[in-house]
């Protein structure tokens, strides 16, 4: 239970690292921010595979909408996560370009998918 805190507070400190950057341009904050998008993205793998282990064991792989939205979005911050990271490794430049706009967009998107997954996993523990 306690795993999947982790990529949602790795993924919300990239993106708070990010916003500084984009502020001040400062490399250090960039590097930053891929760093603990890293982590986040390397925890994503496990968290995704107990909290399916979870769902079949607790309730029974029960196919019901807050299940597979929550399914749903565990794969796409899975898959979004690793592009980010296999994106910024091949091309590590800071410059404000249209294609680091939509590198910090990305980040920006797993912020709310982690969201989405805490509400949706909020419903399900605190009814």
């Amino acid at each position: 239970m306690m795993l999947t805190h982790f990529p949602v507070s790795f993924f919300m400190i990239s993106a708070g690292f990010m916003v500084l950057h984009l502020f001040t341009d400062s490399a250090c904050f960039e590097r930053t921010a891929y760093i603990c998008l890293t982590a986040g993205a390397a925890v994503i793998l496990p968290t995704t595979t107990t909290g399916l282990l979870t769902w079949k064991r607790r309730y029974r792989g029960t196919r019901t909408m807050i299940f597979l939205r929550k399914l749903r979005i565990s794969w796409f911050l899975l898959i979004l996560s690793f592009l980010l990271v296999m994106w910024r490794s091949l091309f590590p430049t800071t410059m404000h370009t249209l294609w680091h706009y939509l590198y910090s967009g990305g980040i920006f998107l797993l912020v709310i998918g982690v969201l989405l997954e805490g509400l949706y996993g909020g419903r399900l523990n605190h009814r």
